[in-house]
């Protein structure tokens, strides 16, 4: 498998997306949300977005404070924390003023967690300026749309959805070493669901059987029924 970011729909969508927020006039509001099911590729272009455009990337968790926020924006901004939070936020906004960057703030449900968090983030895009993209999962976007004082700065509302057939071959010709049959692919996309993420995996155990059985494309035919995923075992409801 190679190690390529395909070009599907959604990616150009996101990339336009992020090249409008950098590149709008004065006076538009610079926030942006992009939210989806799990496996929908999200964190893998945001990643790839961050790295291309020297943008902050933060991955929040269960376990993150205002404090431990701060801090690892100001480390991915090249500083050291500090006792203050306030002295934190002065530095951080300060070296943004500086730079020409993107933050991303990926998990960000859990900014919901601590309503201060949210109140960061929001003083953080109004006193630089600075492009924020949030992402998250499927209710991210609506429960942004409950807190007006955030809702109101966000003017990209993305949404990523499931392959079609073409984003499918796009995914496969990207990825894979070997050939995968269009009879193979079909079957692929639809015992997936279209998810991006199951593709993936079914792909690599595709190029697997391929390197073992030399087989340069490999055919439904040829794959007969094995499975194409690592799916846990089903049990019966206990009585």
């Amino acid at each position: 498998m190679k190690y390529a970011l395909a070009k599907t729909k959604n990616v150009r969508h996101f990339m336009a997306t992020l090249s409008d927020l950098r590149n709008r006039p004065s006076g538009v509001e610079g926030m942006g949300v992009l939210w989806g099911e799990p496996g929908e590729g999200k964190t893998t272009v945001v990643a790839y977005a961050a790295n291309h455009l020297n943008g902050i990337f933060i991955r929040l968790n269960a376990a993150m404070t205002m404090t431990s926020l701060l801090a690892s924006i100001a480390a991915e901004l090249g500083g050291s924390p500090a006792h203050r939070r306030a002295q934190m936020l002065a530095w951080i906004t300060r070296k943004l003023m500086e730079e020409d960057r993107v933050i991303f703030f990926d998990e960000a449900d859990y900014l919901f967690r601590q309503m201060e968090m949210l109140d960061v983030v929001r003083d953080l895009y109004d006193i630089t300026g600075t492009p924020i993209m949030l992402i998250g999962m499927e209710h991210i976007a609506r429960r942004l749309q409950e807190h007006g004082r955030l809702a109101r700065r966000i003017t990209q509302w993305i949404r990523f959805e499931g392959l079609d057939m073409a984003d499918a071959r796009i995914l496969a010709d990207t990825v894979c070493e070997v050939g995968v049959a269009d009879d193979l692919l079909a079957h692929l996309h639809r015992e997936a669901k279209a998810n991006i993420g199951r593709m993936v995996i079914g792909l690599s155990r595709i190029e697997t059987l391929a390197n073992t059985s030399q087989i340069s494309t490999v055919t439904r035919e040829d794959w007969a029924d094995r499975p194409l995923f690592f799916d846990q075992p089903k049990f019966r409801r206990s009585r």
